[in-house]
């Protein structure tokens, strides 16, 4: 069954207490439960979890441990009302963690930074490998057929890009969602008072 991150919005409302955000889709006469709410003809089921596999990407358990990591542990009295009771029943212990949306979003500011950075030193790593091959007498080093072992290893652009684009989508995909909630769904646009609370079970 695996691994996942089941984790919630929250947003700090005008009395300074979180509350979750849910969200709605038709329910199917076929699913499991009943509707949670029923206007007319249309009936609607609510979602305050939603899962992530924590295998790999974003919510991938090892970057708990590492130095990157954004989120910090709470417990579950700083949880909205909501949400301490859609877990009321689960009977393992929870460690609870949290990141706000403002601390997301510089988060994503500094991976790509890091993707540009990395690639400028990739490029001229590359270029000075080139420049120091065509001046550098390698008949001279090599007459004995032997390799040089001195010669210092570069990673090609390409490979650096492989190495460190698909974490930084992964983030971007997390960003992206998240926003499209809060904004286009609630019309919430404070990031300092919207955050994502998640553990892993």
């Amino acid at each position: 069954m695996g691994v996942y991150a089941h984790r919630f919005i929250e947003v700090l409302d005008k009395d300074n207490k979180w509350k979750a955000l849910p969200l709605w889709n038709k329910h199917e006469e076929d699913s499991y439960g009943k509707p949670d709410v029923i206007v007319g003809e249309l009936k609607l089921k609510k979602h305050l979890c939603f899962l992530q596999r924590a295998s790999s990407g974003f919510y991938s358990t090892a970057s708990l441990l590492s130095e990157d990591d954004i989120s910090h542990s709470i417990s579950s009295e700083e949880l909205s009302v909501d949400v301490r009771a859609y877990v009321a029943k689960i009977e393992f212990p929870i460690n609870w963690h949290c990141f706000s949306l403002a601390e997301l979003e510089a988060f994503a500011d500094k991976c790509e930074e890091h993707i540009y950075s990395n690639l400028a030193d990739a490029f001229h790593d590359r270029n000075m490998q080139l420049i120091v091959k065509m001046l550098a007498s390698i008949r001279n080093e090599r007459a004995n057929g032997e390799e040089n072992e001195d010669e210092d290893f570069f990673q090609s652009p390409r490979a650096t890009y492989g190495d460190y684009m698909e974490d930084y989508l992964s983030v971007v995909s997390e960003l992206s969602w998240i926003h499209f909630i809060i904004h286009e769904v609630y019309s919430y646009y404070s990031s300092d008072m919207i955050r994502v609370v998640f553990f892993y079970g």
